[in-house]
């Protein structure tokens, strides 16, 4: 199978997955989603690294794993809450903002230097964030703000994750966040946490084994092929989200998505164009997680 197929199918896994969170609503504690999320993921993981023979042992830097797992959660959760009140296309569009945010982090914490079409081409995308955010005086109260905060923490997990991979196995440094996902989330628990009803029961295993299977798609995918020849299948998510959100959930695209989200897109794509052209790894399928 191709490096294209796979990376394809981890797109629209990933996109799937989010359906599933999606489908499930406001019928469950948003912690509770997570901890199933994370749980129904860390099973199949498990079988993968006994069949590999990969050492858990091997694991180091814990600290950074920690900090990984911390914003991590954050960003996962935000996402989550997001998918329950802001329409799939809109959060997906919004998401690539994590490009813009891991670009200027990577010059304080990796010492990256960037130039100044770099620079216009974030601010261009921002603009079309704020095109979509509709700022006024009501804008903490307007949920789209959610996946951009669910961005900013994204950003700061993978410029973790950058050191991480220096010296830990990609699978094992997965396993290690769905770990603490479970985990953590159950410090969450509370008198409001119920047991699933058969259909939501469904999804939530359905988004645990997607995202595994997404996780994996795109690791195959980067051992066959550059990352950088494989970064316009990312916007393919956005066909996807637009499709299965209007399918699915009756959700149309919106004149400030339809405004605001080329302007996104075209520097997101221009990015990928500079990380190619300079042969770096910054931001290069940084916005699939989880």
């Amino acid at each position: 199978m191709s490096a294209f197929i796979y990376k394809s199918l981890s797109v629209l896994f990933f996109v799937l997955m989010s359906v599933c969170i999606k489908a499930t609503g406001d019928n469950l504690p948003l912690f509770e989603v997570v901890f199933f999320r994370n749980l129904f993921a860390l099973i199949p993981l498990i079988v993968v690294i006994y069949y590999l023979n990969l050492k858990i042992s091997s694991i180091n830097n814990y600290k950074l794993h920690f900090f990984r797992g911390l914003v991590g959660i954050s960003a996962m959760s935000l996402f989550f809450i997001s998918l329950r009140y802001v329409p799939l296309i809109e959060m997906q569009t919004i998401s690539f903002s994590s490009v813009f945010f891991i670009s200027i982090l990577s010059i304080f914490f990796l010492g990256e230097k960037i130039g100044y079409r770099r620079v216009i081409a974030i601010i261009i995308g921002f603009i079309g964030v704020v095109i979509i955010l509709k700022p006024d005086v009501n804008l903490l109260n307007n949920y789209s703000v959610l996946p951009l905060l669910a961005s900013i923490f994204l950003s700061m997990a993978v410029i973790i994750l950058k050191k991480i991979l220096i010296t830990n196995n990609n699978i094992l440094t997965v396993w290690a966040f769905t770990l603490f996902g479970t985990v953590s989330s159950l410090f969450f628990y509370s008198d409001d946490w119920i047991w699933p009803n058969n259909l939501d029961l469904v999804f939530l295993i359905a988004s645990g084994f997607l995202g595994f299977t997404a996780q994996f798609c795109l690791t195959k995918s980067f051992q066959l092929a550059e990352a950088s020849v494989l970064a316009p299948l990312d916007f393919t998510s956005v066909v996807w989200a637009f499709v299965i959100g209007y399918i699915f959930f009756g959700e149309f695209l919106s004149k400030e998505v339809l405004l605001g989200g080329p302007l996104i897109l075209l520097s997101v794509g221009y990015i990928f164009y500079r990380e190619t052209v300079l042969r770096k790894k910054i931001v290069l399928g940084s916005n699939k997680q989880f």
